[in-house]
């Protein structure tokens, strides 16, 4: 049987289907190369033109930009049409929202911060875990998608940072706002971290 990559299917017991292909937002961030929003939204738009309704996001990805862009496409279209997945543990904060003793996701390669993605302002990632810093990711993220939900969430890299307050504050916080329907409010939802270690899900 031939593989298609836009077949729905189940996912799990969540009671969501997505496209066996899926489209990850990285990219579009500006990963490594820099990459206009004209750009960005021309390659949302072919994905969602040929039949891929599944796409995936983080506010890492372009420091904000790749939710910006991914919503910019996406609202147009029947909210029920498509799923969408971002991340929390990490916040976008300019320098003055910086406060001391944040923890900067340095994002340093070869020597230099904030290395990974192409972007012109001054704004940087801090690490944040904990249950608040997990509900001003899930708000902040919605309002750069401009959307008034999100299907998936997950907790982004917590072995990276801070595993055990991931865990203990982060994966409750989502599971409050799934019950506040912010998160896919009509489905038994189960959150995953991503992490090197076994998926743990959130009944």
């Amino acid at each position: 049987m031939a593989f298609d990559p836009v077949e729905r299917v189940a996912l799990g017991r969540t009671g969501l289907s997505v496209t066996k292909l899926g489209f990850g937002g990285a990219s579009i961030g500006g990963l490594f190369t820099a990459v206009s929003d004209e750009d960005a939204r021309g390659v949302v738009r072919r994905a969602w033109d040929i039949g891929i309704r599944y796409f995936d996001t983080a506010p890492l990805y372009g420091y904000g930009a790749s939710e910006r862009r991914i919503g910019d496409e996406l609202r147009a279209e029947p909210r029920d049409s498509f799923v969408l997945s971002t991340k929390v543990g990490r916040l976008v904060r300019s320098p003055a929202q910086i406060q001391p003793g944040d923890e900067i996701d340095h994002q340093r390669f070869d020597g230099r911060d904030d290395a990974f993605y192409v972007r012109s302002g001054p704004e940087r990632i801090v690490f944040d875990y904990s249950g608040d810093g997990v509900r001003r990711s899930i708000v902040e993220s919605l309002e750069r998608l401009g959307l008034d939900r999100i299907d998936i969430a997950y907790l982004h890299d917590p072995d990276v940072y801070d595993l055990d307050r991931g865990i203990a504050e982060g994966l409750p916080a989502l599971s409050r706002l799934r019950d506040e329907g912010v998160i896919a409010p009509s489905v038994r939802f189960q959150v995953f971290a991503v992490m090197s270690r076994k998926a743990s899900p959130v009944p």
